[in-house]
């Protein structure tokens, strides 16, 4: 009896060695699953940072750019609003910087406004001409050419 007994005592300590063995294993596996998981989850991750600093690198460079090219349609419009300023004053003043009447020196001398008027108006066409993509002449496209009406717009066209 006491041998049976015994065994049967073996026999629960083996069971329960085999179940715990067993225990061990699932969670064991469980675990390398779970740290597998975690693994492709921080791969992700790291992409996902790796693509968001590309992305924040390019933000700043097109910001960069985009600063640039303000500052260079700020002198631009800068220089246009010169160029009205000196429009203006044309007509109510002569190169020197006196004052005068376009009207009492039309009555004048006829002849010659009408020349000067012509030739500016012709030399505003072709300034629309230019704005609107007209390709510059061998003439304007020479460093000694300036068109007195837009010389910025001719400028910036023989740039490019």
């Amino acid at each position: 009896m006491i041998s049976g007994v015994t065994s049967t005592i073996k026999m629960g300590i083996i069971a329960a060695a085999v179940m715990g063995a067993v225990a061990a294993f699932w969670y064991v596996s469980g675990l390398r699953a779970d740290l597998q998981q975690s693994q492709q989850n921080v791969q992700t991750l790291e992409s996902s940072v790796n693509e968001q600093m590309a992305v924040i690198t390019q933000m700043q460079e097109d910001q960069k750019q985009i600063a640039e090219i303000r500052t260079q349609l700020d002198d631009v419009v800068q220089r246009q609003q010169e160029e009205i300023d000196d429009l203006r004053d044309r007509f109510d003043q002569n190169a020197a910087g006196e004052d005068r009447d376009i009207g009492v020196l039309a009555l004048k001398k006829p002849g010659l406004i009408q020349k000067i008027i012509t030739n500016a108006s012709l030399n505003a066409m072709r300034c629309v001409e230019v704005a609107s993509g007209s390709e510059l002449t061998e003439e304007e496209r020479s460093e000694s050419f300036v068109n007195q009406e837009c010389p910025s717009i001719i400028a910036n066209t023989s740039n490019d």
